[in-house]
């Protein structure tokens, strides 16, 4: 199963058929994975009476904070933020290698973030990392874009959840003058903290042409240190990023991902200008990755159009639970999907609307 997966992420998804590998990934983790085949056996569905993608049973993501019954030694373990609910909601997500996970990481950031080809370039990172936070999926995943991207001139402005407002202003004000492109991997509220920062003192910064910024997790709150401080929204992070650092809007990309998923999505501003598509902004994932938009109340496919909560089968959980139901609403736009916030009620990686519904569901008992 995993050779069939990395060969399928490695072509970019041209060598192999998704429903094919998707078949049967599903029938190898209801063999291995008793928690998710209970959830099956719950819903009287197994590899047997499922012809498509589509019929395969999603967990809802909250799964992650249970005993998975995952066999072999797991020496890496991510775990969500759990910033809401305190330690008891945090997901856990166990795998016995990054391979996969780095593969699918990189080779998405290529295809979105980097698809007009700059080079290499200084790398400012406003979030994690995996020597900052070891247990955290984006800073590892930060972690590999800047052994990929870096020129050599990287700069990590966070510890702590704390944002290193003065070394930030800094190392931009230096790589202003210089002619590298800048790369900004950040949290969007620690971008929003420079962002501020640099307005409040009259700076004028224009960063070297092709620079970019990459933000993720608008709903976290970092700052500098003994501050707080909001996120911006997305249309107010793409105006500050213009008028404060000189990046244009189709250089930001919003990245939108969970500690459940080894792979995540991206804008696809950035991509659809460089390849001539004129498109609303919408989130865009890999090739190993579908996603429907379910109704809260019925669990069906909303129609075209209409909001409901996002569905993701990704491929390369191959290790752990690939077909996963999440809290988060969103909408069909354009090429792909645009998040729209997260169930009422719905705790981040908590509680959930969704097994209430799967426990209510003839008589289907909760996993």
């Amino acid at each position: 199963m995993r050779d069939a997966i990395e060969s399928f992420i490695q072509s970019g998804g041209t060598e192999g058929s998704f429903e094919r590998l998707a078949l049967g990934l599903f029938a190898y983790q209801y063999e291995t994975v008793a928690t998710y085949r209970r959830l099956c056996d719950s819903r009287r569905i197994g590899p047997d009476s499922v012809s498509a993608w589509q019929e395969i049973p999603c967990a809802p993501v909250e799964i992650f904070r249970e005993d998975l019954g995952l066999a072999g030694e797991r020496p890496y373990i991510f775990s969500s933020s759990g910033t809401t609910g305190g330690e008891e909601w945090r997901s856990k997500h166990a795998l016995r290698s990054l391979e996969t996970y780095r593969s699918s990481s990189l080779a998405h950031f290529e295809t979105m973030v980097l698809a007009d080809r700059p080079g290499s370039m200084s790398v400012l990172v406003l979030g994690p990392t995996a020597l900052t936070h070891p247990g955290s999926s984006l800073g590892q995943m930060f972690s590999w874009v800047v052994e990929r991207c870096s020129n050599g001139n990287e700069h990590v402005a966070f510890s702590d959840g704390t944002v290193d407002l003065e070394g930030a202003l800094t190392w931009l004000g230096d790589a202003a003058t210089a002619s590298a492109p800048v790369l900004v991997l950040a949290v969007t509220s620690a971008m929003t903290a420079v962002l501020d920062a640099i307005r409040r003192r009259g700076r004028d910064l224009r960063l070297p042409a092709d620079s970019r910024i990459v933000d993720t997790g608008g709903s976290k709150t970092y700052g500098a240190a003994g501050e707080s401080t909001r996120a911006y929204s997305p249309r107010a992070l793409l105006k500050a990023a213009w008028s404060r650092l000189h990046v244009p809007g189709y250089l930001c990309v919003n990245e939108y991902g969970m500690t459940e998923m080894l792979s995540q999505f991206y804008d696809d501003a950035l991509v659809s200008r460089v390849r001539g598509r004129l498109a609303p902004r919408s989130k865009i994932g890999p090739a190993w990755v579908r996603t429907s938009i379910m109704d809260p109340a019925t669990l069906a496919p909303v129609a075209a159009g209409e909001p409901g909560l996002l569905r993701h089968i990704d491929l390369a959980n191959w290790d752990s639970i690939a077909f996963l139901q999440t809290h988060d609403i969103g909408r069909a736009v354009g090429h792909g999907f645009e998040i729209l916030g997260r169930a009422p009620g719905a705790q981040p990686r908590g509680c959930s609307l969704l097994t209430q519904t799967i426990s209510a569901e003839n008589g289907r008992g909760e996993t």
